[in-house]
């Protein structure tokens, strides 16, 4: 999902974190620029990607034991 000022200039190294922490601190901010809406939307694709993934996984499972 694009996010506003993603046409703003980088500085080197600007955008990658330091760690576990400060990436899911970074992952929160994201999440809490978005409007109820917006955070409703990501939950929905994140969900269906989350499933057409899942499906693969039984396939596969399935495959092999079968």
């Amino acid at each position: 999902m694009k996010q506003d000022g993603s046409d703003r200039s980088h500085r080197p190294g600007e955008g990658f974190d330091r760690g576990w922490d400060g990436h899911r601190r970074r992952q929160a901010r994201m999440g809490l620029a978005l409007s109820p809406l917006q955070r409703l939307r990501w939950l929905e694709q994140t969900m269906e990607e989350m499933q057409r993934l899942l499906g693969r996984a039984r396939t596969v499972r399935r495959a092999r034991l079968g």
